[in-house]
């Protein structure tokens, strides 16, 4: 939902400064140093597939008999995992310097909902567990709310291009650019406030797997329960100042354009919540 710029960080930057921090284990660290050339071309690999919606090609680390098993070179999975949580979490490892940098480049607002949470944590778009080779790129790693990263994606990934949820960094710009997210407004006929729904509504020139993809993350993410909630509290002043200056039998059009319609040209980005409830407003009421 919301676009995030390269981390500041490259990955050869990172690898350097994680190796600077792992003192103790000169075995990982000379496997690392000798298979530096593969893992950066891997990353390699990664962005040219991520930009084009491409990431369900890569092929995750199967353990089948072994549960330990070769990643990369001499690099075994546990390894690779190790290079995460170790070397570059640990508030006392030169890496950590990249992980806080990335946290604070998300400005608190987790770009998987657009902002509704703020960012507890890492999230490995292609999952550690199955992908550790990428345990430390920072384009795997978002800045993620609790409900994203737990509830909404966990350590799933998709196996083909329509289930892929989008990628904060490096997907197509139309997903953030353009309008594929929309709202109606279903009052209560016993005078209540009513409710804001949420759905999803690819443009008509997108491709399927494009239209499927928005869907899929709306649905992971969970976002039609969660934007309808955020919306509960801000419908009932909207409407309250609504019909304060209905009261002043002031025009219907002059009433939207005093209240709903600044909300809509400050939106932050296209898709956001408050923006489409706004338009659903002008619409249905």
């Amino acid at each position: 939902m919301l676009k995030l710029a390269y981390p500041a960080h490259s990955y050869e930057q990172t690898l350097d400064r994680c190796c600077i921090g792992i003192t103790g284990n000169t075995l990982l660290l000379g496997k690392v140093n000798a298979e530096r050339q593969v893992l950066e071309e891997s990353a390699r690999v990664y962005e040219a597939s991520a930009s084009t919606g491409g990431l369900h090609t890569l092929t995750p680390t199967t353990c089948g008999t072994d549960e330990d098993p070769l990643v990369v070179g001499q690099l075994k999975k546990s390894e690779l995992i190790k290079l995460y949580g170790t070397y570059f979490v640990s508030q006392k490892k030169p890496g950590r310097i990249i992980y806080d940098s990335i946290m604070t480049a998300a400005n608190e607002k987790c770009p998987f909902c657009g902002g509704v949470g703020r960012p507890r944590n890492l999230d490995h778009y292609l999952p550690k567990a199955h992908f550790p080779e990428f345990s430390v790129l920072p384009i795997n790693l978002i800045p993620s709310c609790r409900d994203c990263n737990m509830d909404g994606k966990g350590e799933t990934f998709a196996n083909s291009e329509d289930k892929q949820v989008l990628h904060p960094y490096l997907d197509n710009e139309k997903f953030f650019n353009e309008q594929w997210l929309f709202a109606r407004y279903l009052p209560d006929d016993e005078g209540e406030p009513g409710v804001i729904e949420y759905f999803v509504q690819p443009p008509e020139s997108w491709t399927y797997n494009q239209k499927a993809r928005v869907e899929q993350h709306f649905t992971d993410f969970d976002l039609d329960i969660r934007f309808s909630k955020e919306a509960g509290a801000r419908l009932i002043s909207l409407l309250g100042q609504i019909d304060s200056l209905a009261s002043l039998q002031l025009p219907i059009e002059d009433i939207q354009t005093a209240i709903l319609q600044p909300v809509i040209d400050s939106a932050p980005f296209v898709n956001h919540w408050e923006k489409v409830m706004c338009e659903a407003l002008i619409r249905d009421l």
